[in-house]
């Protein structure tokens, strides 16, 4: 998983207006909580919409006055309901000896060889609830869908669960191949072969 270093000083508590005028000034509020912590600050709101357009997974280190480093995730994306403007970021100490729950997106990899027999490729679910050690944690899942033939499913059982505990029952279905069904088109009675009825 991405590690992303982010330099920040501590926020001083103000009034409602100071924050919105540094809101102006492009700076986004911000926090990082978690056992015995609830640190507030502003992050560039340039890098913030980097970090949002990115759309991946990744463990931040929050790095407070160069001398408080705290390996965290985002957890939380507050946005303006009406201009969708990104207002405020959350983010969650992670405990080392603790395990995080959260969602992975899932990556086919390869074709399976049942399109090239005339099927069609189905994703029933696109991503999944696992829990993993901070230190094990994983930005994605990758499936080989090459062996998959018409008939055929891949279940959440066929997954090698290294170091991670997947959430879902081990017969889940992610994907299948189905068999394209073919249309049939009737065509009319001769004109002959209806005066012949």
């Amino acid at each position: 998983m991405k590690i992303i270093i982010l330099k920040v000083e501590k926020r001083v508590i103000g009034k409602k207006k100071h924050r919105k005028s540094l809101r102006e000034y492009g700076y986004t509020p911000s926090i990082v909580y978690g056992k015995n912590k609830n640190i507030k600050f502003f992050l560039d709101s340039y890098l913030v919409e980097k970090i949002i357009k990115n759309n991946t997974l990744s463990k931040f280190i929050v790095s407070i006055n160069n001398e408080i480093n705290i390996t965290t995730i985002l957890k939380e994306i507050q946005y303006n309901p009406i201009t969708d403007k990104i207002m405020h970021l959350d983010f969650f100490e992670l405990n080392p000896r603790k395990y995080i729950t959260y969602e992975v997106p899932i990556n086919p990899i390869g074709k399976a060889k049942g399109i090239y027999k005339g099927g069609e490729y189905i994703s029933k679910i696109r991503k999944l609830k696992i829990k993993a050690l901070p230190k094990n944690m994983i930005d994605h899942i990758e499936i080989n869908i090459e062996n998959l033939d018409i008939g055929e499913n891949y279940y959440v059982k066929n997954i090698p669960q290294k170091k991670i505990v997947i959430l879902h029952d081990s017969n889940t279905i992610i994907s299948a191949v189905k068999q394209i069904k073919k249309e049939t088109i009737e065509t009319p009675k001769s004109k002959a072969s209806q005066d012949n009825a």
